[in-house]
């Protein structure tokens, strides 16, 4: 039964040595000229040039232009959606990223840090906002060319420990992991 129904249209008929019905093979006939496959042709394949572009005039305006049984050669292909995550914290590194400055020394991030902190109702602040400012803010901010020279931070607050005469910093009394920043008075 595999054998029976025809690769165009997929009906049960007679079918030639290629698998198509006789509808099916007259389809491909016309999109083969209208391609102008002329080797490939069966009509084409035995006619002069001339013959040739009348055959394929006669076949657009009696059939048109559209491929009925094949891809057209010349169609664009359709680009894919982008891949990229739509996702709300996605769209919002996206945000930092273009918004983030990208020329920047140490003192335009102290500068930064103490206009945050004054800005600040409380005295003592999370150290934890300060560093979500700083690295909102800058962009892919390297704490090891921060600081003083000659030394390679890992932290952020490493850096703003070595700087008692301008920053503050005291652990929380109740959780040793969390920290707490102000202005040196």
């Amino acid at each position: 039964m595999a054998d029976v129904f025809c690769i165009g249209c997929d009906i049960p008929l007679e079918l030639n040595h290629q698998g198509l019905c006789e509808s099916c093979t007259a389809k491909l006939e016309r999109d083969l000229i209208r391609s102008r496959d002329w080797d490939y042709s069966t009509r084409g394949a035995w006619t002069s040039d001339e013959q040739q572009e009348e055959l394929y005039q006669r076949i657009i305006r009696d059939y048109g232009s559209a491929y009925e049984l094949l891809e057209n050669p010349n169609k664009k292909k359709k680009k894919g959606k982008n891949k990229r995550s739509k996702s709300r914290a996605t769209q919002r590194k996206r945000e930092i990223a273009a918004n983030a400055i990208r020329e920047y020394a140490r003192e335009d991030i102290f500068a930064r840090i103490e206009v945050f902190l004054n800005e600040c109702e409380d005295d003592w602040v999370n150290f934890s906002h300060v560093s979500q400012l700083v690295y909102e803010t800058y962009h892919k901010f390297k704490p090891r060319r921060m600081g003083q020279p000659g030394k390679k931070y890992k932290s952020l607050l490493k850096v703003l420990q070595d700087y008692p005469e301008l920053f503050a910093i005291r652990v929380d009394d109740d959780n040793p992991s969390l920290f707490y920043i102000r202005l040196t008075d």
